[in-house]
């Protein structure tokens, strides 16, 4: 499953929206809505789901519960407690379906990016399981990007990957370019942490967000980053990548 295409969005330009249930009352902007096949840029919504930045003010508190949905979580701005457990920014969570989510507060504002498939409906307050993996990026090291022939000058924190699914961020330098189109079997939600990269659509800054699904008509590319980049990378799919050389001359205004 993955996200509709959204190419791309700058979160600080979405309206605030309000959410209230079992847990409280909740704000948050929306990125993507709904839940849709590897089947191209037109892949028809077949089922909720969201990715959404959850925005919590001082003394925020959701109390624990079920996780009704398998979530994946990334702690971008601010620090947030789990269970009393401080947790810095750039935290990673992944949360298993069916599993406890722990109490989370805050003492300061705090900006979670929050992504999941179908609906979120809290049935239990207390789960039987605790399947949930937490990753720091600071504690990682840096290895090669998980597609191999992935233009040179980048490298990747993994998070967690399982199956078909991925997370991790990735990292490029200054000045690293990819001078051609592709395409990939899998999906991807990319969040940009640090930096910028010029992509077919223009400038991506910190807070900026694309959802592509799997497809050969999801083409993009060429790409450059002056300054260096750090993203936050979503991936769901069998890994496969197409690279083809692009136009010298739209690669040359990358750069302009």
């Amino acid at each position: 499953m993955s996200r509709p295409w959204v190419d791309f969005i700058n979160i600080d330009e979405q309206p605030l929206q309000n959410c209230a249930n079992e847990l409280g009352a909740f704000t948050y902007r929306e990125f993507a809505s709904g839940t849709t096949r590897n089947e191209g840029k037109n892949s028809p919504i077949i089922a909720p789901g969201k990715s959404i930045m959850l925005e919590l003010e001082s003394s925020s508190t959701i109390s624990a519960h079920t996780a009704p949905v398998m979530i994946r979580a990334f702690i971008f701005e601010g620090k947030i407690k789990l269970d009393g457990k401080e947790l810095p920014d750039r935290s990673y969570l992944e949360i298993a379906a069916g599993s406890q989510v722990p109490a989370i507060t805050t003492s300061g504002k705090a900006r979670i990016f929050v992504t999941y498939d179908g609906e979120y409906t809290i049935t239990s307050a207390k789960a039987t399981n605790n399947e949930i993996v937490i990753k720091q990026t600071k504690d990682l090291v840096w290895r090669s990007p998980v597609v191999s022939d992935f233009p040179g000058g980048a490298a990747r924190k993994a998070f967690y990957d399982h199956g078909d699914y991925g997370s991790g961020i990735l990292g490029i330098l200054p000045e690293w370019e990819s001078p051609f189109y592709e395409w990939h079997t899998f999906s991807e939600e990319i969040l940009i942490v640090e930096g910028s990269i010029i992509s077919s659509f223009g400038t991506m800054k910190r807070g900026a967000y694309l959802s592509h699904p799997g497809g050969e008509d999801t083409v993009h590319g060429p790409m450059y980053s002056k300054e260096g980049c750090l993203m936050l990378v979503l991936r769901e799919g069998p890994i496969g990548n197409t690279f083809t050389p692009a136009d010298p001359a739209e690669v040359a205004s990358r750069k302009e």
